[in-house]
């Protein structure tokens, strides 16, 4: 892959601090007729607003000047601000049908997934370990607001802009309705958490879904663009969109094949997967990363047929699946 650091005329980058590993999170302003399109809203904390707002002022735009925010999809470092910036700046809200109804499924008393704790139940989480790792996510749930969108967005749709039309790509897998942008004219692609510089995005269980699958699909759709620049949220702009999909797609290959071996010498639950893969303890926030990262490439093997699974005290035990064995081992 290689970096980047010229964005194409039409395109300014606002980058907002956030607290956590990530460290930064980039907004793109795209150049409209008249005004601006904003992809992304940041975290919903001052240092992001003052942030967002002294980048304007630098790049010598107005509030009123943003007349579309388009939202990539609902995580709280993405949509935080996006209420405030709304009412500064009377702009149209865009996102994915399917994000903003994963959105509208969270409790509005807690802003909690309702599936989480029964995903932690599931993956045989103790219940002290569960405790910390609710703890840790009070800061998220606080980040995130009611976000109604003006439009609702489906793959194929086009918006018009100052370097030419940008086409909406459902990419679902990092979130349900992730989305992503492509100015084909200019050969760019604002890929959100969809493709990120230097790391891989988590790619997280869902319940009803398939998110690795959906997500390496999305990516083998997003491998037949032409692209000569990736703008991501998080890290600097590159290019070698076609590597980086094969290293990714390769990465979780591997994790498939060290999740087999965890499991090759008996039933065992995604929590304790977790600890024959990470060696050392995670912190309770990347516990659950990891709990739910496991989860989908066991419910991706699942479908597959390569692992089976049944529930024993309320917790899903999964094995090697006696057909997939055979496959392999042959008769013995």
């Amino acid at each position: 892959m290689i970096p980047q650091k010229q964005l194409i005329a039409g395109i300014q980058r606002i980058e907002l601090p956030l607290p956590f590993e990530l460290e930064a999170i980039n907004l793109y302003l795209v150049r409209l007729d008249p005004g601006y399109l904003l992809i992304d809203c940041g975290l919903n904390t001052p240092e992001s607003f003052a942030a967002l707002e002294a980048g304007l002022q630098r790049i010598g735009i107005t509030w009123r000047d943003i007349r579309i925010i388009l939202l990539t999809h609902m995580h709280p470092d993405h949509i935080g601000l996006c209420a405030r910036v709304r009412e500064l700046s009377g702009a149209t809200v865009l996102m994915h049908e399917a994000e903003a109804e994963h959105l509208d499924s969270l409790e509005d008393e807690t802003r909690r997934l309702p599936y989480l704790h029964a995903a932690y139940t599931r993956g045989g989480v103790p219940v002290e370990r569960q405790a910390e790792m609710d703890r840790h996510f009070t800061f998220a749930r606080k980040s995130l607001h009611d976000v109604k969108p003006d439009r609702l967005l489906r793959g194929g749709d086009r918006i018009d802009s100052g370097i030419g039309p940008l086409t909406v790509l459902s990419t679902p897998g990092h979130s349900p309705g992730h989305i992503c942008l492509y100015a084909a004219d200019r050969k760019v692609l604002f890929s959100g958490d969809h493709i990120l510089n230097k790391i891989t995005p988590n790619i997280s269980w869902h319940p009803g879904t398939d998110a690795l699958g959906d997500y390496l699909e999305s990516l083998g759709q997003v491998g037949q663009l032409d692209i000569e620049q990736i703008l991501p949220a998080h890290g600097e702009p590159f290019s070698g969109h076609r590597e980086w999909i094969a290293e990714t797609s390769a990465h979780h290959a591997r994790r498939c094949d060290q999740i087999i071996a965890a499991v090759s010498d008996g039933s065992t639950t995604a929590h304790e997967i977790v600890g024959r893969l990470w060696t050392r303890r995670l912190e309770p926030i990347h516990h659950h990363f990891a709990v739910f990262e496991i989860m989908a490439h066991l419910e991706y093997m699942q479908r597959q047929g390569r692992v089976e699974a049944e529930e024993s005290n309320a917790a899903i035990q999964w094995r090697v699946a006696a057909e997939y064995t055979t496959r392999i081992f042959g008769d013995i």
